[in-house]
């Protein structure tokens, strides 16, 4: 009997509505021409810069920003990104984990209970209407696994944040949350023991306002991953420059 294969595309930070256009309509391009069985959002799918603490004395730069306004970006992309994937996969499992930066609506909420129900993530992108699964990194410690790999947003800056994911979760471990990409090889006693901790870029504006102009590792890019029945996988990271990469000998741009 054959071995059957699942594919997962991964699509690390886009920071919405912050998101590199070109980048992303690149990506697009190959989303749509292949079959998908998982497509994984690994937060920060939403920035709400207008709630975080760091510009709550900066008026200016939160000026004429809106909560509904950002989840209307954010309902876009998943329309355009669902049609994409359900085309060749109607049965294919959208995820979509929580970052730090969509953690911003809890936090917003432990100040402003009398906001309950009204502006979560689950509720504001029509969530359970869309049948997509949230995995709550920040809110519960949750996790997202598939085979031999685990995703989670990511929990470290530090240069050696491939280490301490690997450390931290035991396991091979995928993540965004640094927007760089780096990895990890932890090896032990036997064969078929490597362990892989591997950061998979962003796809955000690199010219954010915080960064004021400062150099940076951030890169854009995302994973594909295909992952055999007995949970051992192979994974590549496309990494996009000016809007375009190379998959299978293709120009996609």
């Amino acid at each position: 009997m054959k071995n059957k294969v699942k594919t997962a595309i991964v699509l690390p930070d886009i920071h919405l509505p912050y998101q590199d256009d070109a980048s992303l309509s690149a990506l697009e391009k190959f989303m749509g021409e292949n079959k998908w069985d998982y497509y994984i959002l690994l937060g920060d799918f939403m920035d709400f810069d207008c709630i975080s603490s760091h510009n709550k004395n900066k008026l200016r730069e939160i000026e004429g920003k809106r909560i509904l306004k950002d989840y209307d970006e954010g309902n876009r992309l998943l329309d355009k990104h669902q049609k994409l994937i359900r085309k060749k996969n109607p049965k294919a499992k959208f995820i979509l984990l929580e970052g730090n930066h969509d953690f911003r609506i809890q936090r917003y909420l432990d100040a402003n209970p009398q906001m309950e129900g009204m502006i979560e993530m689950e509720v504001g992108l029509r969530l359970k209407e869309r049948g997509i699964k949230y995995i709550q990194c920040y809110t519960k410690g949750e996790i997202f696994k598939i085979g031999k790999a685990i995703f989670h947003h990511g929990l470290y800056t530090t240069k050696y944040h491939p280490n301490k994911m690997v450390e931290a979760f035991g396991d091979n471990i995928f993540y965004g949350h640094t927007h760089s990409v780096d990895s990890y090889s932890r090896s032990t006693y036997g064969g078929n023991n490597t362990t892989i901790g591997q950061s998979l870029g962003c796809l955000c504006n690199y010219n954010q306002s915080y960064m004021k102009g400062r150099p940076s590792k951030w890169q854009h890019a995302f994973g594909v991953f295909y992952f055999q029945e007995n949970g051992y996988f192979n994974y590549y990271v496309p990494m996009i420059f000016n809007g375009q990469f190379v998959f299978n000998n293709k120009i996609y741009k």
